[in-house]
């Protein structure tokens, strides 16, 4: 919560910044959305399938993101984002297997966590050539997204537990279009991707755009969209995953 509340000081601060300086525009945004994740997981033993051993099902979560953008020549644009990815788990298992220094049996209970936030900080550029009549807006650029990975696996049972953890910043490749075909609405289309050394990790993401409310200061908009995200990632400390989140959501946000 510390660190949502940290992203949403700055982005606050991204705004007044705005309002004193011509020619900086920007966007403040967060959204409620319905987290969906399948795969495996793999630290020191089997690979654990993330729904039917470890029991994780479907989490309500959110995130919040800022974005601001400036007039001063070679200089990067800058987007923020923090989503909170907190999946646990409680059940009997079925099939034995390894995690870590423990092996849980069938018919042992156990309680599982699996962590997967997210902290985006994104270097952009617009096109302006692709900017046609002011109708589409084109981005690219280069997200810097640190994954802030945990997984745990307690056997309430035997009373073990063994647990792994890593912090990873992760290049991606950035893209963005919006299409603004007139104002009260627009759609977003996002995307983000990496491969490398048997390891990939990439997410798409389309958003519709209403604005209800439009001023001198700043817009009103709201929205729904859909988020997927796929990462592989092969043994980074040890441990390894193929897992697949899928994200509906709602947001609501400011332009200015």
């Amino acid at each position: 919560m510390k660190k949502a509340a940290g992203l949403l000081f700055l982005s606050s601060a991204i705004f007044y910044s705005s309002l004193a300086v011509p020619g900086v525009d920007g966007e403040i945004s967060a959204g409620y959305m319905k987290q969906k994740i399948s795969g495996w997981v793999q630290y020191e033993g089997d690979r654990i399938d993330i729904k039917d051993k470890l029991n994780i099902g479907d989490k309500n979560s959110y995130f919040i993101r800022a974005k601001l953008e400036h007039p001063i020549p070679l200089l990067p644009n800058i987007k923020l984002q923090y989503t909170r990815m907190r999946f646990t788990g409680d059940g009997t298992v079925t099939k034995s297997y390894t995690f870590g220094n423990i092996t849980v049996n069938v018919n042992d209970r156990v309680q599982t966590k699996l962590d997967l936030d997210h902290y985006d900080i994104v270097l952009f550029y617009n096109l302006p050539f692709i900017n046609i009549f002011q109708i589409i807006d084109a981005e690219v650029g280069l997200n810097i997204r640190v994954i802030d990975f945990y997984a745990k696996v307690r056997d309430v049972t035997r009373n073990q537990e063994d647990s792994t953890s890593f912090l990873a910043p992760i290049p991606m490749l950035h893209g963005s279009l919006e299409i603004k075909p007139v104002g009260f609405f627009s759609l977003l289309v996002e995307a983000n991707g990496i491969a490398y050394q048997g390891s990939h990790y990439y997410d798409i993401t389309g958003e519709l755009r209403i604005k209800p409310i439009r001023n001198i200061l700043a817009d009103f908009y709201i929205g729904g969209g859909y988020k997927y995200e796929k990462l592989k990632i092969d043994d980074i400390d040890n441990t390894s995953a193929d897992v697949k989140i899928k994200q509906p959501y709602l947001t609501a946000g400011i332009l200015f």
